[in-house]
């Protein structure tokens, strides 16, 4: 996650009407919006089940208020936090709206996760998307940045998978270790719980992978951390996962749930191994060995090349960020300074836009005694990857399809075309299968179809 895109409650700008200069077939866009429908968040415990639909014009409405936070769910639902209502938007399908429970509830949505969770003063709520189902209404614990609900005395975690809401059973983790992490794969047919004990010389992260349907544990999954302090050691493309387990590269079957492939990378003995990152087809991996990048054989782990000092010189530490574009061998990093591409097959840099995406320490900040100072040979001359310092072009979304640039009115990016957004725009979220782009104005979200930039709903 990059991520993070993980947990919101962001503040937001604005954005502008705008189209993209090249645009689909009309067969390929999407439908108007389909009516709101109302109904009711529960008062207190309540049965599972969806609330019943309440009169739009009821008395007891809330008026809608200004959009508080947009985020879409794993599942593709769109959801929009107001003052006193939740309103879960679906480019077919009815849209649904909840009111809120005073006291400005806390909200946890995830870009990987279906499903949202409510933190409230006295208790925990779960409700299932896209139709707003109460899962769960009663105790539990809300998970950081996780729309899931950990039932501490069960030891149970109750998540989102597909339409249903499944129970996981913890017993098999150490009793003393907390849960961190509940990371869906396979489209949520596959759940890995991180769990995390405290020790005295550091935490120990520990997993179980979960087949949902089932409800029961495969075996021991692999260890995403929401915030990791050393290199990450988990990551997965499809079917396919990797980890780091001590000196070694796993990869995963996760439809069995089972390690197919294990290889030995060595490292030096002050180097830590980490951020394992696939190639969209998960013919090549990437990992990191300190600063230093290895390229390997995504089927055999069979190592291919050593690039030195790649992990930006920024202020993510040990973290790679970085992610292989749809080409299947350029490596896209990105830093502080801006974002680089590398070539994996050369081992070259294309382009970067600062010495620090490229491997030397960050802007003047002095590097630790006897570390390598300024670029590695042959990078002094790489060109820039966006032409103006004055417009950095960020990542939206996963596949690097959509590029950021902002400004007064901030730009997306496709290929060679623009969609200029409103100078009062806010911050804009793109969907899961980046077919959607949505963003809150002054009192009420545009969502707008992509690639064409079309306004295909205005929710309040």
């Amino acid at each position: 996650m990059n991520s993070s895109e993980h947990h919101w409650r962001i503040g937001f700008l604005g954005v502008a009407l705008a189209t993209f200069a090249c645009s689909p077939p009309a067969t390929d866009r999407a439908p108007a919006a389909p009516p709101v429908a109302t109904a009711w968040a529960p008062d207190g415990p309540a049965p599972r089940g969806t609330p019943p639909n309440a009169p739009a014009d009821s008395p007891d409405a809330a008026p809608p208020g200004p959009p508080r936070s947009v985020a879409f769910a794993g599942d593709g639902t769109l959801l929009i936090e107001t003052e006193r209502s939740l309103i879960a938007w679906v480019p077919q399908g009815n849209t649904r709206k909840l009111s809120l429970p005073e006291g400005k509830p806390t909200l946890v949505v995830s870009s990987v996760h279906a499903g949202v969770a409510l933190t409230l003063p006295d208790r925990a709520l779960l409700l299932t998307t896209p139709e707003l189902t109460v899962a769960h209404d009663g105790p539990g614990t809300v998970l950081t940045d996780v729309p899931a609900v950990h039932l501490e005395r069960e030891r149970v975690i109750l998540a989102q998978s597909g339409r249903a809401v499944v129970r996981l059973d913890t017993h098999r983790a150490p009793a003393a270790a907390s849960v961190e992490a509940v990371t869906p794969l396979l489209d949520g047919k596959r759940f890995s719980v991180t769990f995390v004990e405290a020790a005295p010389d550091g935490d120990k992260p520990s997993a179980l992978l979960y087949d949902a349907e089932r409800a029961v544990v495969l075996g021991p999954g692999l260890p995403f951390r929401l915030y990791p302090v050393s290199a990450p050691r988990a990551s997965a493309r499809g079917k396919l996962g990797f980890s780091i387990e001590g000196g070694e590269v796993l990869r995963w079957d996760l439809e069995k749930g089972t390690v197919v492939r294990r290889a030995k990378v060595r490292c030096a003995a002050d180097r830590q191994l980490g951020n394992p990152t696939p190639s969209p087809q998960g013919d090549l991996l990437v990992v990191t060995c300190g600063d230093d990048l290895i390229v390997l054989d995504g089927k055999m782990l069979q190592r291919r090349r050593v690039v030195p000092r790649v992990v930006p010189g920024c202020d993510q530490g040990p973290s790679l960020n970085g992610h292989v574009l749809p080409d299947g061998k350029t490596l896209e990093l990105e830093g502080c300074g801006g974002i680089a591409k590398l070539d994996l097959g050369s081992g070259k840099y294309v382009c970067g836009d600062s010495a620090g995406v490229m491997g030397a320490p960050y802007l003047d900040a002095p590097p630790p005694p006897g570390a390598p100072q300024g670029l590695p040979a042959g990078r002094a001359r790489v060109p820039a990857c966006n032409k103006s310092a004055d417009e950095q072009a960020y990542r939206l979304g996963v596949s690097g399809r959509y590029t950021i640039v902002y400004g007064e009115r901030s730009r997306i990016l496709h290929e060679k075309a623009a969609l200029e957004l409103e100078a009062d725009a806010q911050i804009p979220v793109l969907s899961p299968d980046e077919a959607w782009l949505a963003y809150a104005r002054a009192d009420h979200v545009v969502v707008r179809s992509l690639p064409d930039g079309q306004v295909r709903a205005l929710l309040r």
